[in-house]
């Protein structure tokens, strides 16, 4: 796609000649005004400064202070921060066609569910009295699900009826938390060996990822990223549990890391290339590890490998246009078709 600049004078010009008439240009310049993706970066900003700070203050820097208001008076508050911003949200977004704000308006009650569930299962003395609402971002615990399951049964009729994006970051939050809170279900215990949850935790993190793949195949709109970034991490959390058993292990590890990178080139994902790049910096760490522990040749063997990743990294930078181009020319149809549809 090439984006094109031009001038008043321009467009005057090409009225002059009559590529374009008077009414044709108003009517662009009006459409160009009041498009709901004409939003400047400072607007950006403002908008996504705004909503983050309002979910924040609904959830992770929900403090102990709101203890003294009660479960009840914090039900009533949660609700309306619901009803009020749903309201809110829709109007801006479906009515004034603004699609940016009303789409961070429309964010906000996806991010009050967990506060009213958790309030409101309080309430009825569902919920031990001992564990707080803050608790909720620190702690794994198997009854957090039914606020994650309410988060997201909150959050799919609006990003449904919506399809704005960043909605896919609460979603995928959600699910990150219930991959770890799901543990002590399934497993039907409290004491839980560190293997048992990367199982989970690789499982949660592959399917995520093949989410945000078949989102990222067959939709235009971006909504991929934070599956993927929350789908890695759950992923290479997991991953991570295996490299100490032993040496063996340690080295799929590496390959897998290795896989990510090239998967980063293949469907033009900057986030692959990223995680992959961590795990093999581990992975050539550790193996510096077991081959110079205690040798004076071990700070030279981790300068050789950074050197290597920079050089690699600047070679990948210079090389990025060659290289896609020759993954286009030299893949088989059936594999481009594999490729993002962006790329």
């Amino acid at each position: 796609m090439i984006f094109m600049k031009y001038t008043d004078e321009q467009v005057k010009k090409a009225v002059e000649i009559g590529i374009f008439t008077e009414d044709q240009v108003k009517k662009f310049r009006d459409y160009i005004q009041n498009s709901s993706n004409h939003v400047t970066k400072l607007q950006k900003v403002l908008y996504y400064g705004g909503g983050l700070l309002i979910i924040s203050a609904l959830t992770w820097l929900m403090i102990d202070n709101w203890k003294k208001f009660g479960p009840g008076a914090i039900t009533v508050f949660s609700a309306l921060y619901f009803l009020v911003f749903l309201f809110v949200g829709c109007f801006v977004f479906f009515k004034k066609k603004m699609e940016t704000p009303g789409g961070l308006l429309l964010a906000i009650p996806i991010a009050a569910a967990p506060l009213f569930i958790f309030s409101l299962l309080r309430l009825f003395n569902f919920w031990p009295q001992e564990w707080d609402y803050h608790d909720y971002y620190v702690w794994v615990k198997g009854k957090w699900i039914l606020l994650e399951l309410g988060t997201i049964c909150a959050a799919l009729p609006i990003f449904i009826k919506t399809k704005f994006p960043f909605h896919v970051f609460l979603i995928a939050g959600a699910l990150w938390f219930f991959s770890m809170d799901i543990v002590p279900v399934i497993y039907k215990e409290t004491e839980i060996t560190w293997t048992e949850r990367a199982v989970i935790s690789d499982i949660f993190g592959i399917l995520m990822i093949g989410v945000g793949y078949f989102a990222d195949i067959k939709s235009k709109k971006d909504y991929s990223f934070w599956l993927y970034l929350f789908g890695l991490i759950t992923l290479v959390s997991g991953l991570s549990v295996f490299h100490n058993d032993n040496l063996p292990k340690f080295i799929i590890l590496g390959a897998i890391n290795v896989f990510l990178i090239f998967f980063s080139v293949f469907i033009n994902r900057n986030v692959f290339l990223v995680f992959g790049a961590i795990g093999l910096t581990e992975f050539l760490g550790r193996l510096s590890w077991e081959f110079f522990s205690g040798s004076a040749l071990f700070p030279l063997a981790l300068t050789a490998i950074g050197v290597l990743l920079i050089a690699a990294g600047m070679f990948f930078q210079k090389n990025k246009k060659k290289i896609d181009e020759y993954i286009r020319n030299k893949l088989p149809a059936c594999a481009l078709k594999l490729r993002p549809r962006k790329n």
